[in-house]
Order: C-alpha cells, then structure tokens, then sequence
C-alpha cells in the first residue's frame, strides 16, 4: 500500500513537470497531442515496471524522444525513472506455496534470493517468507524437481508449481564418503523414500525395509518388539548366516551394535540407502561384502526456525495368522477315546504293522473298554497303575457312572463303570452327561490389547551460515503379552556450520535409551522353544484340558479371601471325581506350583541399553578443486541385562527358590576418516578423484554375575539372594574383554564426458587385527564400472517424446570378507583359573592353572567375492520409469569346517578357505504414476528379486554320500541359525542336502506318502538298496517304495528355501489435501518347515499332553475312513512308537516328515495410512504453518498356510523353535503440526 502510493505521487510529479515543459518547447497546440502519448506511457511503464523491463522501456522510446528534439524531455523522463526504480529496490516481504506437478504442497523446498545468502525453506503445507528486493530473481528449487527462477514484482505473493524432473537425474544420493548425482552412478544403489518410513510404526528401521528395496530380505525368529530383523542383501555369499550380515553405515560411519537401526527415531531419518554391488560399496572394503545400507539423518534447512510435533497413539495385538487347534474339551474326548479304541483293537506289539486286519478284539469290547478307561489307559489292557494324558479332567457329571479308583498316590485314576462320558454306540459325548464349565481360553489370559504411543518434536533451520536440527523422541512399544514390551527415549543434535568460505565444521550427536522386556526368564535367546516360561507353550501346547481357574464339584468358580479367582497352579488342587488332576503345566507338584499370569507379571528378562554417538568433522575447500575431510567418531552402547525369576511360582519355585542375575556389556568403537577430493571440469570432461584413509577400534567388555535363594519374594535386588554363584543356566560370576581393530587405504576415480559416458575405479586395501601374519593380515579390493546414456545421444533425440531416460551401466569388482574368522583364530591363546577352592562355597583358589587353547590357525585369509553387474535404467513418457539389474557373485576362499584326521590333529574338523559359492539373481524395481494433475496423483510401484545359491567347490573329505537318486555325490549339513535375529543354533541334525551345483539351502525330509489302507500306519519313500532289497523283494535297487517302516524312511531333497521371488508393491493416491497410502511385501516359493506341526501339532502319539490341529477333527484314519490324510490315532501303543506313528517323523533330530513342510510363500499388507492436511488458509488464521491428522494399520493381515509366517527365518524353518512368538500388528491415529 505504501509503494502504491509512493509511485502514485511520482507520476503525479512526472505530469506536471512533463506537461510544463511541453508548454516551453511546444506550445500549447501540441499539448493535448502528447497527452495522449504521456498517457500511454504511463501505461506502459506500469506494466513493465512489475516485470523488471523498465529499461526496455526507455531504450525503446530513446531514439522518438531526440528525434523530436525533446532531450529536456527525455532528461526529465530519465531522472524520473531512476527514482522510481530507486523505489522500487525497496526489500520488500514475498509469501506464497510451492506446489509440485501433482499440486500437493512440497515440504522443504528451497527458496533463495540469486545471488545472495537471503533463503529459507517451505513448511508442512509448502508455504514460505522471504525479503527480497522488487526486481531480484528468486529460485526455487527441490530434489528431483526442475528449478524455476521468478522476478520479484509488485505482487507479494508468489505461488510456484515445480514440475518433476525427469527421473530426478540430480538427485543426489548418499554414497561411501560422500555424495554423488542419481544420473552419474555405475553401480546398483537403490534408496528408500524416508516418508515410507515414518508412516510405519516400528521400533525398529529394519522392519521398514521388508518389500521396499528389490534384493533385500529381511528375517526375525519372532515378534519381539525394539529388536533388529536380520537383514540379507542379494542371498548369501559366505558359508553361514552369521556371516554375511549387510553393513550398517549412519552418517558416514560404520556401526557394529547389533541391533543399531532399533537406537535410532525414524523421524530423525532423512533417507535410506542400500548399496549392493562392487562398484557402489568397493570403498567400503571387506565390511561392505554383503551390501551396505547407509542412514542419513536429518540437517537443518536454510530459513526461518521451523518447530514440529508428531504423536502417535495406538493399539498393539497378536498378529491374524494363528494356528487353529483343537480347543474345545469334548474334541480331546472323543478323540482320547478313538486312540484308546484303535491301540486296543488295532495294536501290535511288531514295530511297523498293526493287527487292523486281525483285530485283537470284537469292536463292541473295544468300544466298552475305551469308554471304561477313558482316564487310566496307558498301554496295558490289564493294569491300571497312573492316569493317561487326559489328567483326570472331568468337565461333566455323568448320571449314574461309577468310579472305581486305580493307581495310588499322585498316580491315583479311575476306571467308569456302570455309565460313561463317551457313548460305547457312538464314541461321541453322552448325551446324558451334563457339563458343568466351559475350560477357559488361554488366549483370553495371554493376548490383551496394549496401548502404545510415540512422540517426536523437532526444531530445525538455518542462517547462511549455520544449519541445526534438535529432536527429541520417546515410543512406548508393548507387546500383546505382559511381559513382552520395548520403550525408547531419543535425543539428537546435529549442527552444521560455515566457519570460513573455505571451512565447514559439524557435529552430529545423539543418545538413546532402550528397555527391552523379553518373555522368556532365564536364557538369553530369543526362542525359548517349549520352556515353562514360554507364554506361547502354554497358550498353544501344554495340555489342552486344564483350565485357568479352580472350580467347585458342581463347576462354580472359586474364589479366595480377598474375592480373586484361584487359579489351578498345584498337583491336586483341583477337584476330579475320576482322581488327582495334573494342572496345565505338567511339571507342577503339590509344592512347587506354575502360574503363567504371575510369571508374566513378575518374571524379567529386561535390557536396560544406552547408546551415545558422537560424529564431528571439518571440511576445508582450497585451491579452487579441492576438498578435505576429516571425520572423528566415537560409538558407545553399554547396559545391562536384568534377570529375575520369583520363588513363589514358576521354573524358580523349586530349590532355587528364585534367582537372579545381572550381564553388564559394553561396546566402544573408535573411527576416524580422512579423504582428499579433487575435481575439475575440462569443458564436456568431468574428472573426480578421492584419496582416504580410515581407521576402525573395537573394544568389548563383559561382566556377569548370579544368585539364588531369595529371602523375599518379588524382591529384586543383590543383598536379597544369599546363594551367590548359583541359578541354573545364567553365566556364572565373571567376565572378559575383547578388541578388534581394522585399518583401510581407499581411492575412487571418476570420469564423465558430456553427461553420456561414466567410467569409475575404486581401489581399498584393509589390514584386520583378526590375522597374526603380516602376509594375510591385508587384502587388496577393488572394482571397475561404466555407464552410458544413450537416451542423451543425437541420434536418439527423435524418441525423446517418449523416451525420457535409458542408460545402461555394468561393473565387476572383488571384495573381501573376514566376519567368518574369530577374533583370535590366528593368535595362540591361554587361558587360566582355580583349580578348586579350599572349602565348599568358598571362593578361595586352592591353586592356579594355565592351560593353552587351540592350536593358531595361521592359514585363513580374506574371502573374495568376485562380483559382476549389469544394470539398466529408463523412464518413458515421463511417466512410467524403471531399474533393471542382474548380476552374479562368485565367493572363492569360502570359509568351511572341512573334515581333518582326528588321530592327526585331536579334532574332527578345521575352518579352512577351501569353498566356492556362487549366487545369480535379478532384480526389478519399477513404478508409473498413473494420474498426475495439479489436485490428483496416483502412483503404483513394485519391485522383485529372483536368486538362487549354489554350491560349487568343496573340499573332497566333506563329500562322503552317494546314492542312486543323485548323478553326483554330496554331503549332509546342519540348519543355519542366525545369531543377528537369536536363532537357538544350528543343532547337531543334517537340514540340507548339499553337492556340488546344488542349492545351498537345499532342505531335506522323509516323504510321507499317505495311510496304508491295511495298517492304519503312515506310509514313508525309501530308497532301495543294496543292504536292504531284502526287505523289499519286489523292488530294484535304485528305486523308491512306500513302506511303513520308518526306519528304513529316506530323506529326500524337498527343494530350495530360497523363494523364487520376493518383493513389495506400493500404491499412493492424492486427491487436494486427503491423502492415501499401502505398502505389501510378499514371497513366491520356496519351503518353510514347521517345528511347531512338525513336533507338536500333528503328533497324535501326544494327544491330551499337547494340543492338536484342527486338520486331525475328522481326518485321521480308521474303518469308516480309510481315505483319510492322518494315519490311525494310536496312545500308548504296544509297540511303544508313539512318536512315529502320526506321520511327522521317522527319527530323533531333524528326521521330520514333509507333512509339516510348507510353501514359503506369503502376502503382508504392511502399512496402509489415510491422512488429511487442513487447508492453509485455516492455518494462517491460527498462526500455524500446518496440521496433518492421519490412521494407519501396521503388519494387519499376513496371507499364508496354516498360520505359519514364513518371515521367521530365510533358511527353511529348523532355525527356529516350535513355540515362537507371533509378530504384532497395530491401528493407530496420528498428529502433525508444524508450527
């Protein structure tokens, strides 16, 4: 308003100082002749003047004004424009919205005045301030968008659309020590959007990742809140899992904490990047082997300080994919009832056969005797000593039965007279019997809805010469089990400063907390298996009949003197009239008693972690190309592990009488990086080259300690436990340290010409602590690559209406690998103790001794992973874009336990480099934004990977079978457990059949083919053979034949592990201010066994001790049902094989049926958010840059058979225990307001 009426007065004065001297020079005859002209003028100048063209204007009439002789006007008309362009310099304050092509607001958009340090950044609704002189040119720009440069004119405000840059070609990308364009790069990186990521609510980043980047799998033993999934990048390239874990890099430096991507906020996360092949992780040496995923977190923004608030609040429960079990107490009955029924008539005490063709009774006597000793059969027709598995639960009153007790003690059963629970005629319930209670539901008990929340705020932005972004962070994460929960406290700093115009100084700080409550008491993995601990054991195995609380003679719930239900905790305590009844964990007696609500409630496994990481450097520019870095970090995490058991009820209750323990750890790590970088452009040459060096110290500390005998119950704490040293399995008192250091000399080399043709070189050599001789301890890596860009060639440009970008690129390299190799496997190691104590419980040496360790194995070196990839990328129409990759890893030196001559050497096998593997794959990661205007977007895009490992050298001492089902002979090999997600190990028993050029996880198990109809008995493959044709006359050698008798059962190759594809898809829509989007990850193939069908749910020889799968109701062999799936119910057989009678295995170990082997294919709806911005206009008026409320599902429903979940492991399921603990999923609604 002001300038309006400045310019106003000017023109006011331009008249009449105008229109005098038209009356000196001219007269008025001529006056109204240049009004008019004067008019005009005015006109004009008005409307140039907002476009910065007022000089135009004058230049123009320049010549017309002498030319008329008017110089005095022509003067007048100059200093009257000066002073209004004088005017029009004014700062003046501009506003207004950045918009992108799909007309949604841009966040974080940079607006800059040219040519001066004046800029700031857009907010949450893309709106933004700035001062800038009327007539300067202010550029907006954003990542992946095309600038646009606009005039500052009289219009203060000023809205921006900024369309999309094709392929977003000057992205820049975060690589190893620095950065690079999308457009410029030979090597396969892939980035994640951090939007995807923030959407989700995980406690940890590694959970993001499933589907999201084509080549990564990710893998968890369980459901586990605030702990890392492992994360494989392109199969494995070394011998094991534990092996081949990828590298975790944030902020430029390496982190070894095992489960780091849990430490950090993923609001403090401004991009994920994953680095898979030689030419994009070469320079991070042998640690990047196995890909590199590189986190960068947030900076401040240049512009005014923007403060933002995010809440999340929302509900945590067991995921939808549960087995479905036989729950219901007449079920167990009946089928109690069958199995008595056939092991009477049908059994035999020859292993292999039953008498179902030769009955050993009339079906009538059989019926009357099942029903008679429905309670107290346990494999004798004649003696009556204890109760079976059914525990003595009676849940009925049964009119007129008589009991007449059997057994003695604890022991104590009953034989039914005169009237039965289960129908002789019919062997359903008695339609007479009466049901006194329903048994409780276990799931009710264990499985509760938590409530979690999250809360981040930041404060961010910059001056020209100091960036700063704070945050602070907190997340409650429970479990839908008591005692499962993870909590996490963040705080972050990261201030960036411009020292100098040739120095940048930084400094990246954070700390966070982390509690994390595990469900299991005592041990440290993850994967309890079936203890007593175990909430899942107790929900979906343990003895199906016995409820949760006590009831009177008539069913009625008891109560105690403070009006709570009691619970069935004892041997005995519950009332039966057919004997003493066992309670839901079998192990109880009448002293030492379990309670699973107590326990949750008061048993802890609890780690207490912080985790400090401090990351400064100082950048200096001199001598015009040249740049030098020097990077100083130090990384800590230490905590403790609380262990605490109660004596009242649980694993403790015994002599223990409670215990406890404490495992204190602490991790240093010290890195330091210098790197010199030199770049320069020769007109279309472009030449970089980087020089560094980095150095990398570990060191490792731990102490244990342990008590028990616990003075007070639920009492925590050291002076309460007076057994020192002593609580079963936990670490005793004690401890150690460990270092490690690694050193590296990199470079890299780039070459561009005319932005179509790339070529690099990278070069590292690492020197590792891990080996003792000089001549191994370093490895020299490297890697070549090139590009080009046809799309940019001429004779392409009459495809560019459509084809927008196409560039192929291809590199090869060779990296190094020793996370295989023990930290002192090359040095001779000692180690020495007491060799007893003077008196019983004393601590006192009675003497010392040394003894040596292994012998030094000075022989291993690095293994080398010879890489080649080729890739192609391309966008058409602008719109439908793409990257394509294939590629094939050859690792030579493999580290394996090859067999050696126990006689000569003492031990059965040494770690020696004499392996080769080879894994090939491809991968595809494409999208298309299928409606894009200024108010709607619409994209899809899905990514893929196909792989496959094969074994192709190996030492001949390790291939020692053969047999006539396979041309070549091979080798039997244990599971492969995986340390990163707390696998229980690999156990003793083969997994894997391996040869040369065959699947690495090529899984192994007896064929079930189906029931033999004149048994009853399941049927098992063999294979014919020379040592045993003679129980197969019929048969040749070489053959494969159905036969009853598992001992001869072979175990045939089931298939790879490996899916034969895996990936994700993603779907966002925008319509204005409402926003939309889902995330799925999925799998196509592959096996999967299950230890929990495979122990548990389909072992009939069980029943009543464990709970079954619904799939036996009604599908289980006998007379009426001779086509059935299951093979005859049989408890306590003659011939005493229970075990191998339901079709699941044929021996002990990992012997298993494929009755339990699966597909491992799956579909999970990850994330699906609805959000809506409230309009800016609303915000202004309150003053707040912006307000986002949105919903989200979190891991909602996983598609897949027989409520397995194939993410539990990527090796085929013996990895993991038959109990494991389901993954969460999670609603929640969420806030954003910026202020």
């Amino acid at each position: 308003m002001r300038l309006n009426t400045i310019q106003s007065g000017l023109f006011n004065l331009y008249d009449n100082i105008v229109f005098r001297s038209l009356n000196t020079l001219f007269g008025h005859a001529k006056k109204a002749c240049f009004k008019r002209t004067i008019k005009t003028h005015k006109t004009l100048y008005n409307s140039l003047s907002h476009s910065g063209l007022i000089g135009v204007y004058l230049f123009i009439n320049l010549k017309q004004l002498i030319m008329k002789g008017t110089l005095r006007l022509f003067l007048v008309l100059c200093i009257t424009a000066l002073s209004m362009t004088l005017v029009q310099a004014q700062e003046r304050t501009y506003s207004g919205v950045v918009k992108g092509s799909d007309g949604q607001p841009i966040i974080g958009a940079s607006v800059e005045v040219v040519g001066t340090t004046v800029g700031t950044s857009t907010g949450l609704d893309g709106d933004y301030t700035i001062k800038a002189n009327q007539g300067s040119k202010i550029k907006y720009s954003f990542l992946g968008t095309k600038s646009v440069t606009v005039t500052a004119g009289g219009s203060t405000t000023i809205n921006v659309t900024l369309e999309d840059d094709a392929m977003g070609l000057e992205e820049v990308v975060v690589q190893a020590f620095g950065t690079a364009k999308k457009k410029d790069l030979t090597g396969s990186v892939s980035s994640i959007d951090s939007k995807l990521i923030s959407s989700q609510s995980n406690s940890t980043l590694s959970k993001a990742l499933e589907g999201s980047i084509p080549g990564l799998q990710v893998s968890s033993v369980d459901g586990q809140p605030g702990t890392d999934m492992g994360i494989r990048i392109r199969g494995i390239g070394t011998a094991s899992q534990n092996n081949a874990n990828a590298l975790i890099v944030i902020d430029g430096v390496p982190n070894t904490n095992s489960n780091v991507l849990a430490t950090l906020n993923p609001k403090d996360v401004e991009s994920i990047t994953v680095l898979k092949d030689a030419a994009s992780t070469a320079l991070w040496g042998s640690r990047g082997a196995n890909g590199v995923i590189m986190v960068t977190t947030k900076r401040g923004q240049q512009g005014k300080a923007k403060i933002t608030f995010e809440g999340k609040w929302g509900i945590n429960m067991i995921a939808d994919n549960q087995p479905k079990l036989v729950r219901g107490v007449e079920d167990n009955y009946e089928m109690m009832w069958e199995s008595i029924y056939n092991s009477v008539r049908y059994g035999s005490k020859e292993l292999y056969t039953t008498n179902f063709s030769n009955p050993n009774m009339s079906h009538e006597d059989a019926a009357l005797f099942a029903s008679q000793h429905l309670f107290n059969y346990t494999g004798s027709t004649t003696a009556f000593t204890e109760k079976n598995r059914l525990y003595n639960w009676m849940y009925y009153d049964v009119p007129g039965a008589n009991y007449v007790s059997t057994g003695t003690g604890d022991n104590r059963s009953a034989t039914m007279m005169d009237a039965y629970l289960i129908d002789p005629a019919t062997g359903k319930i008695n339609t007479n019997a009466r049901k006194l209670w329903d048994v409780d539901d276990w799931r009710d008990l264990a499985y509760k809805r938590r409530f979690r929340q999250e809360y981040t705020v930041t404060a961010s932005g910059a001056t020209d010469k100091t960036g700063y972004f704070l945050s602070a962070g907190y997340m409650s994460d429970p479990s839908y089990i008591a005692n499962s929960h993870f909590e996490r406290y963040n705080v972050r700093s990261n201030i960036n400063t411009q020292v100098t115009k040739w120095l940048k100084a930084g400094l990246n700080m954070s700390y966070s907390r982390r509690s994390t409550q595990l469900q299991n008491g005592r041990y440290s993995s993850r994967n309890p298996g079936a203890m007593p601990q175990n909430v899942f054991s107790w929900v979906n195995r343990y003895n199906p009949m016995a409820p949760i609380y006590q009831r009177d003679e008539d069913g009625n719930l008891m109560y105690d003197t403070n009006g709570d239900k009691i619970v069935v905790r004892y041997l005995g305590q519950q009332y039966s009239p057919v004997g003493v009844v066992a309670p839901k964990y079998t192990g109880s007696s009448r002293t030492v008693g379990y309670d699973l609500q107590y326990q949750m409630d008061n048993s802890k496994t609890e780690y207490i972690q912080n985790d400090i990481s401090t990351i400064g450097y100082v950048e200096a520019k001199f001598l015009k190309d040249f740049t030098f870095n020097a990077r100083m970090s130090f990384d800590q995490t230490y905590g403790m592990r609380y262990i605490y058991l109660p004596k009242k009820y649980g694993e403790s209750a015994g002599s223990e009488q409670g215990m406890m323990g404490r495992n204190y750890k602490q991790n240093n790590t010290i890195n330091a990086q210098q790197t010199l970088t030199w770049a320069h452009d020769y007109g279309k040459h472009h030449i970089d080259v980087l020089a560094g060096h980095e150095f990398d110290w570990m060191n490792y500390q731990e102490l244990n300690y342990k008590s028990s005998l616990s003075l007070i119950d639920g009492f925590d704490t050291f002076a309460n436990f007076i057994y020192l040293n002593n609580g079963g399995t936990f670490s005793g008192i004690g401890g150690g340290e460990d270092q490690e250091a690694l050193e590296g000399y990199f470079g890299r080399a780039n070459y561009i010409y005319d932005n179509k043709y790339y070529l690099t070189a990278s070069l590292r050599t690492d020197g590792s602590s891990k080996f003792k001789e000089m001549d191994k301890r370093w490895g020299v890596f490297w890697s070549v690559g090139g590009a080009w860009r046809i799309s940019a060639e001429n004779w392409m440009q009459s495809a560019s209406s459509w084809l927008t970008d196409l560039k192929i690129r291809a590199d090869y390299g060779v990296i190094g690998n020793q996370s295989g190799i023990g930290r002192y496997g090359g040095y001779q190691t000692w180690s020495y103790g007491a060799t007893g104590y003077t008196t019983p419980g004393s601590y006192a040496p009675k003497g010392w001794k040394l003894t040596q360790g292994a012998a030094p194995n000075t022989a291993l070196t690095w293994e080398k992973r010879k890489t080649v990839d080729v890739g192609l990328d391309f966008r058409l129409w602008d719109r439908f874009y793409g990257t394509l990759d294939w590629y094939q890893t050859n690792t030579t030196d493999m580290l394996l336990d090859a067999p050696i001559s126990y006689a000569m050497s003492g031990q059965t096998s040494l770690l020696q480099n004499v392996g080769e593997l080879r894994t090939r794959g491809f991968e595809f990661d494409l999208g298309v934004d299928i409606i894009k205007t200024p108010d709607i977007l619409w994209s899809f895009a899905v990514n893929g990977a196909h792989y496959k490992v094969k074994m192709m050298k190996a030492p001949e001492s390790m291939i020692n079978q053969e047999d006539a089902l396979h041309a070549k002979k091979w080798w039997y090999a244990t599971a492969d457990a995986w340390n990163a997600t707390g696998g229980t190990g690999s156990g003793s028993s083969a997994a894997y059949r391996r040869w040369i050029g065959g699947d690495y996880y090529n899984l192994i198990a007896a064929k079930y083919m189906g029931v033999d109809k004149t048994t009853g008995l399941p049927l098992f493959g063999a294979l014919v053979t020379e040592s045993n044709q003679s129980k197969f006359p019929n048969a040749k050698v070489g053959e494969v034949v159905a036969t009853t008798d598992y001992s001869e059962a072979y175990m045939f190759d089931q298939g790879d592990a490996t899916p034969d594809l895996m990936g994700g898809f993603s779907t966002s829509f925008r319509w204005k201010d409402l926003d939309f989007s889902a995330q799925f990850a999925f799998q196509i193939g592959g096996k999967f066994f299950s230890q929990m069908y495979g122990n548990y749910l389909y072992n009939s020889g069980n029943l009543g001790s464990n709970t079954m799968s619904v799939e036996l109701l009604g599908n289980t062999f006998n007379a009426e049902n001779t086509n059935a799936k299951f093979p005859m119910m049989m408890s306590y057989p003659a011939n005493g094989s229970a075990d191998y009678l339901g079709g699941i295995r044929v021996s002990t170990g990992n012997t298993y049926s494929d009755l339990a082997m699966y597909s491992a294919s799956y579909l999970s709806v990850k994330n699906i958010t609805v959000g809506y911005s409230f309009p800016q206009k609303w915000m202004d008026k309150i003053g707040i840059g912006g307000i986002r409320v949105y919903a989200s599902l979190d891991n909602m429903w996983l598609f897949c058979k027989n409520g397995i979940d194939p993410r539990n492991s990527i090796t085929g399921g013996f990895d993991i225990g038959p109990m494991v603990y389901p993954m969460m999923r999670s609603c929640s609604l969420g806030v954003n307001v910026t202020f």
